[in-house]
């Protein structure tokens, strides 16, 4: 199992077996739903030595295995050639078996993809199963295709495939079934099952309280698999009808964004654009699938927001070196615009696990001797910062939903040794503290993730004292998220579903009671993420970091 993993999902599997071709949705479901949490470990299975033997042990002939396949087809609802094994020309699954194996001992990670594309290439394409094709295949997907060759030959290799063989046969399991095994060991087989529902709460019950991410935006799972995908398998993952899921991709494909192709009877589509800066509305309300939610209010929509916002960050504060969505730690820091020589001030501990989207700072609002409120203070960055500049006499409160952030801030305060610095558990509509009782409020990156943002602003104008200073970092947009992608706790929680149109946040700010309020810095916060997907969709909003200043009359 991965070593950031907590839950394990064993398929005994085959590149040539249409039964792992089927259960491809539901895995990728589970990828999509749990993430890193969740690793899916391929183990080959061999179909078969030799086709003609195996069709004589099942007592079948052409046509009868035709028709066997024309049936899983349809349990699967995963489109495959029938004839793919002749048209590929497949004698012997074991060399595709051996091909994954030799990508394994390259990269786990490619070999993955490679073990995808061979299903495609094979079951779909129907491309020939010769050793020329594992290796131009091997070197799509990144991997050494001459070593590839090699080491298809080796003992090591097949010593490793006959394990794997030998392992399904222990277990009893077969390419039908699915094993999910938890970190302590326990596990649970299910087989002929080919929607995810089950196995998620399989997952669920092995390991109680596992975040979990709803899948919304449909480009993104293209741009990032870039292979041929069926209807089906965007319906399974997104949880949508296969007639939605169809509409969906032909509106893209025809907008460019995706190539359609056919193969057989049956429509594909992969992803069609080399870079697409942004999206015009219409298909942005195409791509993200909205969340079956039910909501009636904020009421019901805070707590889901709260445990989206929970999961992602307790992630940023366990696994700093993840790749997220967002630019993070000293990257993030001085991209937003840090002083070097300041940040030098400050443990490592608390600089990695940085999130903020910008540099509150820069409004020049606290001053030697403040008490400073700082609402999301996270791995403790902006407090530690903040009693810098407020000094040895002044006192610093940070606040925070987050468990794990709150416990490693905790941490960087003592290793620092900021006896002036305290951290609180509570939330911005909420302050644990009386009126009237701090001179400035900070905040960076927190407050678009508040569902009721009246109501913070209203009570950060309560703790303020009169003349008290308000500075913030946090994202705004020039066109309404919630009323293209509808409510996704996902969206969110990436600092951009919850994201007030820049003149609306203003307003709100003034409605609490503020004056002076001013935008003081601006900028394209999101040109740092890793993820296109996720530049195309905040340039599609206009989605900006803005620094804010404002006083409490």
């Amino acid at each position: 199992m991965a070593s950031d993993a907590r839950i394990e999902i064993i398929h005994f599997a085959d590149p040539m077996c249409w039964w792992s071709w089927g259960l491809e949705p539901v895995l990728q479901r589970l990828k999509e739903v749990y993430g890193d949490n969740v690793n899916v470990t391929y183990r080959m299975g061999g179909t078969f030595r030799e086709l003609h033997e195996w069709m004589k042990e099942y007592e079948v002939d052409e046509q009868s295995t035709l028709h066997w396949i024309h049936e899983s087809v349809e349990m699967t609802r995963m489109p495959v050639q029938p004839d793919y094994l002749w048209q590929a020309k497949v004698s012997s699954t074991y060399p595709s078996c051996l091909a994954f194996k030799a990508a394994q001992r390259q990269s786990e990670t490619k070999a993955d993809r490679y073990f995808r594309r061979m299903m495609e290439a094979f079951q779909v394409e129907c491309l020939p199963a010769t050793d020329d094709t594992y290796v131009a295949l091997a070197k799509e997907v990144g991997l050494d295709g001459e070593r590839l060759r090699k080491d298809m030959k080796s003992k090591e290799v097949q010593t490793a495939f006959e394990e794997d063989m030998h392992a399904m046969h222990a277990a009893h399991a077969n390419f039908l079934s699915l094993i999910v095994r938890n970190a302590e060991g326990k596990g649970v087989m299910k087989g002929n099952t080919f929607s995810a529902g089950p196995f998620e709460e399989i997952v669920d019950r092995l390991a109680p309280g596992l975040p979990k991410r709803i899948p919304s935006d449909m480009l993104e799972y293209m741009e990032h698999h870039k292979g041929i995908t069926p209807a089906h398998e965007i319906a399974e993952v997104f949880q949508i009808s296969e007639e939605d899921a169809q509409r969906r991709l032909d509106r893209l494909a025809a907008a460019g964004l995706l190539r359609a192709e056919r193969f057989g009877e049956t429509a594909f589509w992969r992803w069609g654009a080399s870079k697409v800066d942004r999206l015009p509305m219409d298909l942005v309300a195409v791509s993200h699938v909205t969340p079956d939610l039910k909501l009636k209010g904020t009421a019901d929509l805070a707590p889901i927001i709260s445990r989206a916002v929970l999961a992602l960050y307790t992630e940023v504060a366990n696994n700093p070196d993840k790749s997220y969505h967002f630019p993070l730690g000293m990257e993030a820091l001085t991209y937003v615009g840090y002083p070097a020589a300041d940040l030098a001030k400050l443990p490592a501990t608390a600089t990695e696990s940085f999130a903020g989207v910008g540099f509150p700072h820069a409004a020049n609002a606290i001053r030697p001797g403040d008490t400073v409120l700082d609402i999301g203070s996270g791995s403790g960055t902006d407090v530690l910062y903040a009693a810098l500049k407020a000094g040895a006499k002044g006192k610093i409160i940070g606040l925070d939903i987050t468990p794990a952030m709150i416990a490693k801030a905790r941490g960087n305060i003592t290793a620092m040794g900021a006896r002036n610095v305290e951290i609180r558990e509570g939330n911005a509509t909420k302050i644990p503290l009386p009126d009237a009782s701090v001179d400035v409020v900070t905040s960076n990156g927190v407050l678009n993730l508040v569902v009721d943002k009246p109501a913070a602003f209203a009570e950060i104008h309560r703790v303020l004292k009169p003349g008290g200073r308000l500075q913030l970092a946090d994202i705004v947009v020039e066109e309404d998220v919630g009323a293209v992608c509808g409510i996704n706790p996902q969206l969110w929680a990436d600092c951009i579903g919850g994201a007030a149109v820049e003149a609306d946040y203003l307003k709100t700010i003034e409605g609490a009671g503020f004056r002076d309020v001013r935008v003081v810095r601006r900028l394209d916060y999101f040109a740092k993420s890793s993820s296109e997907s996720t530049k195309r969709i905040t340039k599609t909003f206009g989605a900006e970091s803005v620094v804010v200043s404002a006083v409490k009359p």
